[in-house]
């Protein structure tokens, strides 16, 4: 296997070396930065999500028998959240005037997006936002004891 004058092969020859000394020798290579990583491990940062968060509530009538008061426990204020985690404690308080409640996530489906929580009608009533229709907020996610550790973190 002689090439022509003047003319050059490509790639690397390893004289002696089948492919099974290239596989070895590339596996070899990985072994190392495997090994190199469980030495000296990468550590990314831990980011604690913030436990406030402020936007506009709007409000709407939840019929008594629905699935969403049922979730919830008796005389207990109802929301709907698409990012919290169904059953969480939030205390959720007026901007304007300082009034806050405190409800239970049990539904999602916030239609309107500009809404960041959807208030059932009597924790409107005691926030005072009847009329106005929405109102800016902010959201405080409570402990709860009954809900599972891995969803006591808010998801933000």
């Amino acid at each position: 296997m002689s090439s022509a004058p003047g003319r050059r092969r490509s790639g690397l020859r390893f004289p002696g070396w089948g492919k099974l000394g290239l596989a070895a020798v590339f596996l070899s290579l990985g072994a190392a930065l495997v090994s190199a990583q469980m030495v000296n491990p990468v550590k990314q940062p831990v980011v604690k999500p913030p436990s406030k968060l402020e936007g506009y509530a709007v409000w709407y009538n939840v019929p008594p028998n629905s699935l969403a008061k049922r979730r919830a426990g008796k005389d207990e204020l109802t929301a709907a959240n698409n990012r919290l985690p169904l059953g969480a404690r939030v205390r959720v308080t007026h901007l304007a005037d300082g009034k806050s409640v405190v409800v239970r996530i049990t539904d999602r489906g916030i239609t309107d997006r500009h809404a960041l929580i959807d208030l059932c009608k009597e924790a409107a009533a005691k926030l005072g936002m009847l009329g106005e229709g929405s109102a800016r907020v902010r959201l405080e996610v409570l402990p709860d004891d009954n809900l599972p550790a891995s969803k006591k973190a808010p998801p933000w």
